[in-house]
């Protein structure tokens, strides 16, 4: 009985390629765009409030945007990223929820030169993110 057994199939070379050259289907990103931030889970008004000025606290503008700062900044991302350029920090003073979705805050914004800002607001929130807020400075 004879056996035929497959001659080896030699490996193909293949030549290193320079850089690839974009398509016309390669995706442009704006300069502009905040970075992809993911979203926290939070189930209540509260503490959507909570972490909006938190993040903007910690000078994650990415996540506080994310949070619903692009839906009432009345701005483009950058626009409002720099009206927090003197903001040091941020304290929630109180915050109180009337209804599911409605939270009152006043809040405390330290200034880099020391000077402390105060303001007040109501805010809407809807499916763990901002939706609507009426804000004004107090003093």
């Amino acid at each position: 009985m004879t056996r035929t057994v497959p001659a080896p199939v030699p490996p193909t070379a293949t030549t290193p390629t320079a850089d690839p050259t974009p398509t016309a289907t390669t995706a442009v990103v704006p300069k502009t765009a905040p970075p992809a931030a993911p979203r926290p889970h939070l189930t209540n008004a509260s503490a959507v409030v909570s972490q909006y000025y938190q993040d903007i606290t910690d000078h994650n503008y990415a996540a506080a945007w994310a949070l619903g700062g692009s839906n009432i900044a009345g701005t483009t991302y950058d626009r409002w990223v720099a009206g927090f350029a003197t903001t040091q920090s941020i304290t929630l003073g109180t915050i109180s929820e009337f209804g599911a979705s409605r939270v009152h805050a006043v809040l405390y914004a330290t200034q880099t030169d020391g000077t402390l800002k105060t303001y007040a607001g109501n805010y809407t929130v809807a499916d763990g993110v901002l939706v609507g807020a009426s804000i004004r400075q107090t003093s």
